[in-house]
């Protein structure tokens, strides 16, 4: 995107999670808490690499999120595939745009106990109007899979 076609977007008319995570993987930043929003906030999200091809976050879920067993539930482990793949996508759109997700499906592997996980996720494809993504959430050495996903995402135009 050229510097006079920025100027022509007010940052008010972009969406603020799109602006810090393209931001972030464009300067290469490294283990970068994702605190711009309160469901990356409430896992701990943090940004351990990024890449042209994939983003890696690390989430840790809270003792609130285990089962009696001590296993994460599903949706939070949902949750965590949901918003590495909307990250992804999002580092990739152009100022102005956001996401949503349109269709998320999650396969569990095997159980995921309370600590860090790490979400490993990719972008195959940006259209004008649907996005599509995939993701792996691994234990915290990563010598797990827990989960996979892939997902369909709406790609449109920020609402001021």
């Amino acid at each position: 995107m050229k510097a006079d076609e920025i100027s022509d977007i007010p940052r008010h008319e972009d969406n603020p999670t799109r602006a810090f995570i393209a931001d972030a993987v464009a300067s290469g930043r490294r283990h970068l808490p994702l605190e711009v929003n309160p469901a990356l906030a409430s896992l701990s999200a943090l940004l351990v690499e990024s890449g042209k091809d994939e983003l890696v976050i690390r989430f840790t879920a809270p003792r609130d999120a285990t089962q009696g067993n001590g296993v994460v539930g599903g949706g939070t482990l949902a949750n965590m595939l949901d918003l590495s793949m909307a990250m992804a996508v999002l580092s990739r759109l152009k100022l102005g745009h956001t996401c949503a997700t349109v269709s998320l499906t999650v396969n569990m592997q095997s159980a995921g106990h309370e600590g860090h996980f790490i979400a490993v996720a990719g972008v195959d494809r940006v259209g004008r109007q649907i996005a599509f993504a995939h993701a792996k959430l691994y234990d915290a050495e990563r010598s797990r899979l827990i989960a996979n996903a892939t997902s369909s995402l709406a790609v449109m135009a920020v609402r001021p």
